[in-house]
């Protein structure tokens, strides 16, 4: 009798994930997530961060199933404005960014880029997804720091 196992070539490990953590900002383990990290805020500020999330799809998935889910989960922001959508490609498959903005449950504009990459592995896909959010009461500044944080993700596949 033969064993399947994971890693293996038909259940490739998990992609590594690295990205900057700024001075000031803090890692966030507690969330649950595969890497999250916060700015170091005052109680009661709106805290910029910078999550990251990974699914991992059977070989029917595509970038198209992607872009609905997070057309999807969008929508579903109070106004959310999509300011900017860029698709290209990274890491060995295809990228999609969403730049937008809505208002959050005290009236503060809050912006928001999310990054979706779709990785074929193979037997299977995994959906890399990154999400820089600050308020437009961070300034410039921060908002910059997101952005930039968030281009420093490296994904790493076995």
């Amino acid at each position: 009798m033969s064993r399947a196992t994971f890693p293996s070539p038909a259940f490739p490990a998990y992609p590594a994930l690295s990205m900057n953590k700024p001075e000031g900002w803090v890692e966030l383990a507690a969330v649950g997530l595969p890497l999250a990290i916060a700015a170091d805020v005052p109680a009661k500020q709106f805290r910029p961060n910078v999550l990251v999330t990974m699914t991992r799809h059977g070989v029917d998935h595509s970038m198209e199933a992607a872009e609905r889910d997070l057309a999807s989960r969008l929508k579903r922001l109070t106004r959310f404005r999509e300011e900017s959508r860029v698709q290209d490609e990274a890491f060995g498959g295809q990228r999609l960014t969403i730049t937008g903005r809505f208002s959050s449950g005290r009236g503060e504009i809050i912006h928001q880029v999310v990054t979706v990459v779709v990785i074929n592995r193979g037997y299977v896909y995994d959906v890399v997804e990154i999400t820089g959010t600050c308020s437009a009461q961070s300034g410039e500044n921060i908002r910059n720091d997101v952005v930039d944080i968030m281009k420093s993700l490296d994904i790493a596949c076995e």
